[in-house]
């Protein structure tokens, strides 16, 4: 059998039946087969765009991507995408063509085989990815498969690459079937000894207030009906940015997402009532800790993880134990049914409504229209209220905003590209979400200036009759780093602001429905239509300027660390800075 077909093969054995990319003389192999086995093709408009598609759709689906490249800049186009899935842990097959074997170092067009004047794509793709190979000869395909699928089936999740040479993939081998699919029968993990979970009995016997945080690790479908369970014994339950949706958010007991975007009752809580805080599947990074606060020093902290290098890496911890997200769950909630956690339960409460009213104050500032803008809170809210949360998935840019105004319940139901901070990242991942999940409504939040970078991937949808609905927040800035150099920089502002750009002729040129937005009505019109003629749609929709959320305020904390000077303010500006903080310092 040619390679090209076994390869073809090998990705339904992955379960993928759509690829994302651009073709290219040396992957056309590839993609002829791909399309004789029924795996559908979705041409983007650019490489990155093609890779932040996978991305979403790995993140929608819980399950592999693909992304197919020509050899040389292809690839490399798409390298940035693959960047964001590397370092959030996305399980994202990356093919590649290459020159012929005959030719390497005779300079052919696009070669990058390490020869000469000629990058190493198999090294570069190495740094970035858990295994990239070079298929040197037919007879190391095989073997090359085998150790993908090994790779993206265990452990902590991420890319693969593989680079095909042209002349290998029109070369047969001797080829029956695939060897049997060992790694589900994998635990993806070490066994854990009975010995910790009999520390953390006691650790948890000791705690009257024990608070649960899942991240990114712990956000998967396996994992739902036992962190519901665990909630409903009375144990609070707080998430980074990537575990968001993992419990319903209108739980009684979640209290949301925690860090520099989350909620304040959370905040509050782990400031406050928290005696024991239990972390599964959480890297402890900059955002979840608002910049690696001395709080998760002064409490017991036991940490799991199904990477080892992460347990204990930013905090020291009480107990760090290296597991399979779903066996600790389970063994935590058989632990924590032999306790009593009413005064937990009261605690959850307290914080909650110590917030309560300040929220509700908070909310009346959001509501105004001026000049035909809107607040971003006052948009999404409207959103919320909208969409069935049952049936709609996000897929966002601007986390500020979203984390903590967007109710998400069930896991991968809220999306983005946060570790890499790939700007521009939800206009296309949106499109790969759809195609994982096309019995959902998802829905696309993001800025002007992200958008920029992407918009054009909007083509690839009404190409391909994907039926997104994007929201474009515009106040045609870099808002966040335009307030730094207002705050920092002695009001010198460089490169964060620009000419407007027509975004309902830009997006009809491409024969996107476009509608611009600027009132509250003209929204719930447009998102009703939305509802009930799904189709590629995009809300073009200018936002009052200068606006910071608590969330936002929170970071003066980054700015603070790395000893950035403040622009010279009055002592009455000064009392209300102070006093602003002191009031949204949770």
């Amino acid at each position: 059998m040619y390679i090209k077909e076994i390869v073809a093969l090998w990705l339904k054995r992955m379960g993928i039946h759509t690829v994302f990319g651009i073709p290219g003389s040396y992957v056309l192999p590839i993609i002829d087969e791909i399309s004789r086995k029924e795996i559908k093709f979705i041409l983007s408009q650019h490489e990155y765009g093609a890779a932040l598609m996978a991305d979403g759709f790995a993140k929608a689906s819980a399950a592999p991507a693909c992304v197919i490249t020509t050899t040389g800049i292809g690839a490399t186009n798409a390298l940035s995408g693959i960047v964001n899935s590397f370092t959030d842990s996305q399980p994202v097959i990356i093919l590649t063509g290459q020159v012929p074997i005959s030719t390497y170092g005779k300079g052919a067009l696009q070669e990058c085989v390490g020869i000469g004047r000629t990058f190493d794509l198999e090294a570069l793709m190495s740094k970035v990815t858990k295994y990239s190979k070079l298929v040197e000869s037919p007879e190391k395909l095989l073997e090359t498969l085998r150790e993908a699928e090994e790779h993206l089936w265990t452990g902590r999740k991420g890319p693969v690459h593989i680079c095909i040479p042209i002349d290998v993939q029109f070369t047969e081998i001797e080829f029956d079937r695939f060897e049997p699919f060992p790694f589900h029968s994998l635990t993806e993990s070490e066994v854990t000894h009975e010995e910790e979970f009999s520390l953390l009995t006691g650790l948890l016997r000791d705690a009257k207030k024990p608070l649960l945080l899942l991240g990114a690790g712990a956000n998967n479908v396996h994992n739902e009906k036992i962190v519901e369970s665990i909630a409903d014994l009375g144990i609070p339950i707080v998430t980074t940015l990537r575990g968001k949706g993992i419990l319903d958010e209108s739980h009684l007991n979640s209290l949301g997402c925690t860090g520099l975007h989350g909620r304040s009752a959370a905040n509050y809580f782990l400031y406050k009532e928290a005696d024991l805080v239990i972390v599964v599947g959480a890297s402890m990074s900059e955002f979840t800790t608002q910049g690696w606060d001395y709080i998760f020093d002064q409490v017991p902290l036991v940490q799991v993880d199904i990477d080892q290098e992460q347990i204990g890496k930013n905090y020291k911890v009480s107990l760090g134990i290296h597991a399979n997200s779903n066996d600790f769950l389970e063994k935590l909630h058989s632990i924590l049914q032999t306790g009593s956690w009413e005064e937990t339960t009261a605690s959850i409460r307290h914080s909650k409504q110590k917030f309560a009213d300040a929220d509700m104050e908070k909310s009346k500032t959001y509501i105004s229209t001026v000049n035909g803008k809107l607040h971003p809170v006052q948009v999404i809210e409207t959103l919320q209220k909208l969409m069935p949360i049952e049936r709609t998935l996000w897929v966002t840019d601007p986390v500020s905003w979203t984390e903590t105004h967007l109710i998400s319940k069930g896991s991968a139901t809220y999306i983005e590209g946060l570790n890499g901070a790939a700007i521009g990242y939800a206009p296309p991942a949106a499109i790969g979400a759809k195609c994982a999940k096309p019995n959902y409504f998802v829905v696309s939040i993001f800025g002007d200036g992200g958008f920029r970078q992407t918009a054009m991937e909007m083509a690839t949808a009404i190409s391909n009759d994907i039926p997104v609905l994007w929201l474009n927040l515009n106040n045609e800035k870099y808002e966040s780093i335009n307030n730094a150099q207002k705050s920092y920089y002695q009001g010198n502002i460089v490169g964060t602001s620009y000419k407007p750009i027509d975004y309902v002729d830009f997006g009809n040129s491409m024969l996107i429905d476009t509608i611009r937005v600027t009132s509250i009505d003209e929204l719930e019109e447009a998102v009703q239509s939305y509802l009930v003629h799904e189709r590629p749609l995009l809300l073009d929709i200018q936002i009052v300027g200068s606006v910071v959320s608590a969330p936002k305020f929170r970071q003066l904390s980054r700015y603070k660390s790395w000893k950035l000077i403040t622009t010279q303010k009055s002592s009455e500006d000064l009392k209300q800075i102070v006093s602003y903080f002191m009031k949204n310092r949770y």
